[in-house]
């Protein structure tokens, strides 16, 4: 169990535990002897981490702290985070599909590109008329470009505030292979 870069309460591959009781839900163990914690010991443990939530959201990009700095002495298995992981990217392809309708059919280039921004701004929702769009569906010139099959336009509209720069780098290069690939060059 850590802190995100937002101040996130999060365990394995991201996954966030929004309340002490969601984290309860799973079977953390102690890290010096993989003895089960309790469910008093590991909502204890995440109110202990949430107390540093919002140093770690408000501090500049490279006055964040790492995730080992947060860090608790829980832990999930490997087996946990696995499930957690899959269960996250199955919901994150139903979401995609729904945002993209051809998704299914994107190149793999575009869909792994696609992947990393689904998992890492959610799917979000789109623009009402009392709040904005946020996730994924904030990027309606991107989408629209997609759906269109632009790819040289997605390239150049899927940039994301407050991740690192050369992710953002490897996921405009896989929107530039795709544009390649369907003018008939390859890399």
């Amino acid at each position: 169990m850590y802190l995100d870069s937002e101040g996130l309460v999060t365990v394995g591959c991201g996954t966030l535990l929004a309340t002490a009781e969601s984290a309860s839900a799973l079977p953390f163990l102690h890290k010096g002897n993989n003895q089960p914690a309790s469910k008093l010991e590991v909502e204890a443990a995440w109110r202990a981490l949430f107390l540093g939530h919002q140093q770690q959201k408000s501090a500049t990009p490279h006055k964040k702290h790492t995730a080992a700095h947060y860090e608790s002495d829980l832990r999930i298995t490997q087996a946990t985070a696995n499930t957690l992981l899959d269960a996250h990217l199955d919901s994150d392809h139903l979401h995609l599909k729904l945002i993209y309708p051809k998704f299914d059919d994107f190149p793999d280039d575009a869909k792994l590109a696609l992947f990393d921004m689904v998992y890492n701004l959610g799917a979000g929702r789109s623009k009402t008329r009392h709040h904005r769009a946020a996730g994924l569906m904030a990027y309606s010139t991107m989408n629209h470009a997609i759906n269109s099959g632009d790819w040289a336009k997605a390239a150049k509209c899927c940039f994301r505030h407050g991740i690192q720069a050369e992710r953002n780098q490897v996921t405009a290069a896989l929107f530039e292979r795709c544009a390649l690939a369907q003018k008939g060059r390859s890399i």
